[in-house]
């Protein structure tokens, strides 16, 4: 990757946006409307709008939208809803990880935008197949099934009225049974000792039985660097995605049990899984191609959880993270001022270094207090990285040595264990004595998928 030209100022977005400033007043505005209830309350935005260009096309996807499709022609589809989903999503998923991993089209890598295309095109044929009396609507019907999104079910919606109205059978039946959160059940989280890494499930249900679970839903969701889908997928139950998920994370993960979400913490935690998000409209380049495969699916899921934990929550705007955000760093500059900071203009100074490191700690709005406050190696050695990166190597440099204080306090705050802790400050101090040169190159970054800290 080519050398990128250093921020001379103050920090600017590079990842998330400008850090949190160490003086009060300054961090009291930029906190300001960060967690309003108001936005999170709002309904997904659909694909097709949830981005600008969102509606652009490119020469590649005209072909391979027609492999796609032949495949869609040649395939036995089952009759259970939750199986043609997994079907329709192995073949959109397996056609477009193969066009990401070779040498070929480089834009147009979009997998709502590429998606939502190929279900128009699979819309057209059924419809020109079912003109002609052909024998290929039954499987381009259930394959249409399989990847609606939000806009897409309402045109098939009233797809399926207008077989209702022919006496055409089509499988899955009509009215076609979306899956919905099972009523009455709660949304189960997990995180890692960290703070930084989730596991988020819940069940759905056929709403012809909406108490019934049919299956468990869940995402593997990386708070950490990134505001990251991990992985997602279909489970027979909590504890066996637990069990996934604790394999994946690796030993950070292995005391880690469920625990209610907060209606709050799971719309603010699905927030990448939504569509409009960064992995919607592009893709990073190394996703698995099980990612890929379950794309049309855990947007839908995560739309239908949002929207029903919208309905759980409060009427009035809290302000309770930013609150607690801002005085939980006024409570570490007053911290360090004691303990290092002697000389006149330590405390400016020290306001200054925080605020560049704020920049680049992890994603811009967290979930939670003690997601802000996670201090794993993992965003130790990013955040560190991307200051090298990104900034000039003067205020780098004097950030730098205020990191391995802020980690050690960050441990105490979320009662790290003393290994976790120990681990977390030798990164910190092993950041802090590499100092930023001028002739520092950008080096590609860790691949986030399936990471283990």
């Amino acid at each position: 990757m080519a050398s990128k030209k250093r921020k001379p100022g103050r920090p600017t977005r590079h990842r998330q946006g400008k850090g949190l400033s160490g003086n009060p007043q300054r961090r009291a505005q930029q906190l300001q409307g960060r967690d309003a209830p108001e936005r999170l309350r709002q309904q997904p935005r659909s694909v097709s709008t949830s981005a600008p260009g969102s509606q652009r096309t490119w020469p590649w996807w005209a072909e391979s939208h027609v492999r796609v499709l032949a495949q869609v022609r040649a395939t036995e589809w089952p009759s259970r809803l939750l199986d043609i989903e997994t079907l329709a999503g192995r073949l959109v998923g397996d056609e477009f990880h193969a066009r990401v991993n070779v040498p070929g089209p480089g834009t147009g890598l979009t997998p709502s935008g590429w998606q939502r295309a190929l279900a128009e095109k699979a819309m057209d044929a059924m419809g020109a197949d079912l003109a002609d009396e052909g024998k290929d609507w039954p499987r381009l019907w259930a394959f249409c099934c399989g990847l609606a999104d939000e806009e897409r079910a309402v045109e098939l919606a009233a797809e399926a009225g207008e077989f209702a109205a022919r006496g055409v059978s089509t499988v899955p039946s009509i009215p076609v049974p979306w899956y919905q959160p099972t009523e009455g059940s709660d949304a189960l989280v997990v995180r890692d000792a960290y703070g930084g890494r989730f596991l988020l499930t819940a069940p759905f249900s056929d709403p012809t039985y909406p108490a019934d679970a049919n299956h468990w839903y869940a995402w593997d969701l990386d708070w950490c660097a990134d505001d990251l889908v991990v992985a997602a997928g279909v489970h027979d139950s909590a504890d066996a995605a637990l069990a996934e998920w604790r394999g994946s994370v690796g030993p950070t993960a292995a005391t880690a049990g469920f625990v209610p979400c907060p209606p709050e913490l799971g719309v603010r935690l699905l927030a990448p899984a939504l569509a409009g998000s960064l992995q919607c409209d592009s893709v990073w380049g190394d996703e698995p191609v099980e990612f890929f495969r379950e794309v049309p699916r855990l947007f839908r899921r995560a739309a239908a959880l949002t929207a029903s934990l919208g309905r759980l929550l409060p009427g009035q705007r809290s302000g309770g993270l930013a609150d607690a955000v801002s005085a939980a760093i006024e409570e570490f500059l007053n911290w360090h001022a004691g303990n290092a900071w002697n000389s006149p203009g330590a405390r400016s100074a020290a306001e200054e270094a925080l605020e560049l490191i704020l920049a680049e700690w992890g994603p811009d709005a967290s979930p939670d207090e003690r997601t802000f406050f996670a201090c794993s190696p993992h965003r130790i050695e990013t955040c560190a990285s991307i200051l090298r990166d990104t900034y000039e190597p003067d205020p780098v440099n004097n950030a730098l040595p205020l990191l391995p204080d802020w980690v050690q306090w960050c441990a105490r705050r979320t009662e790290l264990n003393s290994e976790l802790a120990d681990r977390a400050l030798s990164a910190a101090r092993a950041e802090a004595a590499t100092p930023a040169s001028e002739h520092q190159v950008i080096t590609e970054r860790e691949a986030p998928f399936r990471r283990l800290e």
